[in-house]
């Protein structure tokens, strides 16, 4: 069954975008594959791992219909890298493989269900954003980075807290023993707005 049939340049730009956090080795196999959805004429790559959930999309592809599929990240990747510039490249669903057609260049890859693949759970429709100056949001991460865990495996400690409430951002950082604070003012009401 075809899936998808476009240009090389298109899918690997979307593709590269994602690729980032996939591991090659873990435990869980489908974590080093990408989830390829098509919706609509909307075309979407998904990656994680675990922690983080990463999702490119391309609505310039004409696509022959609903589809999700998972397959080798890096796999995909190496193979439209390898492929000569503006290669006309098409996708076919061939039960649990993958076929890759480029000109005369076949590529059958292995597929796992989409089913098996974890994704996040979505939001309630309602998206929060805030514009603070780069200059700002480093400072605020400056006065409390030094009390971040270095690769604790209480991962929470890893990180920090970001906090916004009534045009007001606060962050926070511990590493257990010791605990940092900083409060910033988000400038104008017009900053923080519900989408």
């Amino acid at each position: 069954m075809l899936l998808i049939q476009t240009d090389r340049e298109t899918l690997l730009k979307a593709l590269q975008s994602v690729t980032g956090i996939v591991e090659r080795r873990h435990t869980l196999p489908i974590l080093s594959n990408v989830l390829v959805e098509g919706r609509g004429n909307q075309l979407s790559f998904v990656a994680t791992d675990l922690e983080i959930q990463v999702r490119a999309e391309s609505a310039e592809i004409r696509l022959e219909g609903d589809f999700q599929i998972t397959v080798s990240a890096k796999k995909l990747q190496d193979i439209l890298r390898a492929l000569p510039e503006g290669t006309k490249v098409s996708l076919d669903q061939q039960e649990a493989k993958l076929l890759v057609k480029a000109g005369k260049s076949r590529f059958n890859l292995q597929t796992l269900p989409a089913e098996d693949f974890p994704k996040f759970a979505g939001t309630d429709g309602a998206e929060q954003h805030f514009e603070i100056s780069e200059k700002a949001l480093r400072h605020a991460v400056n006065q409390v980075q030094f009390a971040m865990a270095q690769q604790d495996i209480r991962y929470y400690l890893n990180g920090m807290l970001l906090v916004l409430t009534g045009g007001e951002m606060r962050v926070v950082s511990t590493d257990g023993h010791r605990l940092s604070f900083a409060k910033q003012t988000l400038e104008g009401a017009a900053a923080w707005s519900r989408r």
